[in-house]
């Protein structure tokens, strides 16, 4: 793959998508369906815990939003008041990855990444609270010059790396790559915040579908080395 099949993680714009915006305040219909589905996907957790609030972020909440942008919707909980057998973390990030491979939702033809957020530990790039209609961190345009040269540079060495775990053939190589691809973003997204390289890159690979070929690769052969032929 060369550059020119990458579709940057980015893309400046002078306001909010308009699909589901008006100015600076979330569509009352958006609005509406996304509580709908918070409150669908918390039934489906069947775990008992209190919602403190409903948050949207990420590239929807930016003036940098692409065509490949979801629609993150959180929903805000005291992790330290979950009662289960297990890590509260451990436990959402599975109902989500259950969730997302059984529905296929989209508002505005958006679709739409559920999470269960920790109170103790916000999302540090901007945020909205579809409860309370405020902004909990407004997005800012000025967000310092993009090193696009470093971003195609890192995307391209990511991209020779991924294509590595394809020829290998090997699931624990693919799974080895992913897992330090997310590593790789987690560190960006911690130290430098949404519009890191880091993360520029992830979604610059994101975008052109190497990660979910990567992730379906490592589906695939995980599938066929359990299988009896």
């Amino acid at each position: 793959m060369t550059i020119l099949d990458f579709k940057l993680g980015f893309e400046p714009h002078s306001e909010l998508n308009p699909r589901i915006w008006h100015g600076d305040t979330l569509d009352k219909d958006v609005e509406s369906a996304l509580i709908k589905i918070a409150k669908d996907f918390k039934k489906f957790i069947n775990v008992p815990f209190d919602v403190v609030d409903v948050r949207i972020t990420g590239g929807q909440v930016s003036y940098f939003y692409t065509e490949h942008s979801d629609l993150d919707l959180h929903l805000i909980a005291d992790f330290s008041s979950v009662t289960c057998d297990r890590e509260a973390a451990e436990l959402f990030d599975t109902k989500r990855l259950l969730y997302k491979e059984r529905f296929d939702i989209t508002v505005k033809g958006i679709p739409v990444e559920l999470y269960v957020e920790d109170l103790d530990h916000p999302a540090v790039s901007a945020s909205y609270s579809v409860m309370t209609r405020q902004w909990i961190t407004r997005p800012t345009r000025d967000v310092g010059p993009f090193d696009i040269d470093n971003i195609e540079k890192l995307s391209r060495v990511w991209s020779t790396i991924i294509q590595h775990s394809f020829d290998s053939k090997d699931v624990k190589t693919a799974q080895k790559t992913m897992n330090l691809l997310r590593k790789f973003r987690h560190l960006g997204l911690k130290t430098h915040g949404e519009y890191s390289t880091a993360n520029l890159v992830y979604k610059t690979l994101r975008n052109s579908d190497l990660i979910k070929k990567l992730q379906d690769f490592i589906n695939q052969e995980h599938d066929r080395s359990l299988s009896l032929g």
